[in-house]
């Protein structure tokens, strides 16, 4: 199966998972790690998704699915363990022009998801057109020994920098020069140490001496603590 990977932004937006088994509370956990507003159509729950329920990070419905719950959702997943609901909730949501995935059916799906490494800012994804899932799954476990935690302020670190240096300077010709030097320097091993002084000092370094130092000091110390 051929595919067009895209990111979808779905943060604040709603979203359907039809099914609250093991894969549904998968499905469940990643659109709200995307920060999505997650309604879940579901019989029974499992203990963590009825955790979430009842603390209100989701929204559950204890009845079975019906084209009604489809109103308003921007993408759907279907996630139940009977076919033919699932095949339901696919017909219902291509009906209505809505993005929907069905777990192990990408003959039922307008997109699939593809198998995921999250480091803070940084995704890494992983797809076999449906081909062999579980390559997919064996590659995520390589890329995430590959990536490791330190990616987390790492990325941080790099967004604020690359953020300070816009507002200093946007449009200077030596910008791309200078976010090189700063991904070919030695910054994320510091990170990974935890070594605030060298981290700092390769910023002071990449950025030049006119550069507060204490600046420096606070982004490395937040992104430290991401």
């Amino acid at each position: 199966m051929q595919t067009y990977p895209i990111f979808a932004i779905v943060a604040d937006k709603p979203c359907l998972v039809v099914g609250g088994g093991a894969v549904g509370e998968r499905k469940i956990q990643d659109l709200r790690a995307a920060g999505a507003r997650v309604t879940v159509v579901s019989r029974s729950l499992t203990p963590v998704l009825a955790r979430l329920a009842a603390q209100g990070e989701i929204r559950y419905l204890e009845e079975d699915f019906s084209g009604q719950h489809l109103e308003g959702m921007f993408l759907v997943m279907g996630a139940t363990d009977d076919p033919r609901v699932n095949a339901q909730v696919s017909a219902a949501a291509q009906a209505l022009g809505i993005w929907v995935n069905i777990a192990d059916a990408p003959e039922l799906c307008t997109f699939i998801v593809p198998a995921q490494v999250r480091r803070g800012e940084l995704t890494v994804a992983i797809s076999t057109g449906g081909a062999s899932p579980a390559l997919a799954r064996k590659l995520r476990q390589e890329l995430e020994q590959q990536f490791g935690l330190e990616y987390r302020p790492y990325l941080a670190l790099l967004k604020e920098v690359r953020a300070w240096v816009l507002a200093q300077r946007r449009g200077h010709p030596d910008n791309p020069v200078l976010f090189k030097r700063l991904v070919n320097s030695p910054l994320r091993e510091a990170l990974a140490r935890g070594d605030r002084q060298e981290a700092t000092r390769l910023l002071q370094e990449i950025l030049g001496p006119t550069v507060n130092l204490s600046l420096l000091e606070e982004m490395v110390g937040r992104a430290l603590e991401e």
